[in-house]
């Protein structure tokens, strides 16, 4: 396990967390901090500790951008779970796409924290319930597939559908080319052409196209 923030209070805190998650065996795996400090030194600990899970804490969710991109881009990344103070849809949404494992809001961070590390640890998501609400409930009323929008998936390439699926449930592109066996100069390249081809302004846009349409994950 790792810890990051720029702020030594909130490193103490969030072990403190952990320390009390560490007391109950039942709840999560026998936890070890093996790093801990600033953004600015995340990269080396990653490289010299290798934790399983990075926790990236700050005060607003889109200062951990810049970590998670780098972070998640090195050989045998950890699942990187960021805890905020604050964070709105799109900037978790970002995250998301962009490596994130998972995010939580500090202040019920202590009360999900125990089954989000388990999610993350295991390659799945971990949201808060804050979180998950507000990125669900804007696009209820947007359930009904785009006009000419399936005219558009027909369109793509079976390999953009395969990257698209994978890119559909979070994944980063260097997972996406380890999944295809592919590069990730490759992956996006066809990121930039599927959404070019569905219209969509982002990956996170693309994503929400994906699963309007039921496309599925890809079985290599």
């Amino acid at each position: 396990m790792g810890i990051i923030d720029d702020r030594s209070l909130c490193r103490a805190g969030l072990r403190e967390m952990l320390h009390g998650l560490d007391k109950n065996a039942r709840q999560v795996p026998r936890i070890s901090v093996v790093a801990e400090g600033k953004r600015a030194q995340a990269t080396a600990l990653v490289r010299t500790t290798r934790p399983a899970v990075l926790l990236s804490g700050d005060a607003s969710g889109k200062d951990s951008l810049p970590l998670v991109e780098t972070v998640s881009a090195l050989p045998g990344a950890p699942a990187i779970l960021v805890i905020a103070e604050r964070v709105t849809e799109r900037d978790a949404g970002i995250l998301l796409v962009r490596g994130a494992a998972g995010v939580l809001l500090h202040r019920s961070a202590r009360k999900h924290l125990a089954w989000g590390l388990t999610a993350v640890s295991q390659g799945s998501r971990a949201l808060s319930p804050e979180i998950a609400d507000a990125l669900l409930h804007p696009h209820r009323a947007s359930l009904r597939f785009p006009h000419g929008a399936e005219d558009r998936i027909a369109d793509l390439s079976t390999r953009e559908r395969e990257v698209l699926a994978l890119l559909s449930e979070g994944l980063p592109n260097r997972a996406i080319a380890q999944a295809l066996h592919i590069s990730p100069e490759t992956v996006k390249d066809h990121v930039r052409a599927l959404c070019a081809k569905l219209r969509a302004a982002n990956r996170f846009h693309a994503a929400r196209i994906a699963w309007q349409a039921g496309v599925g994950p890809v079985r290599v």
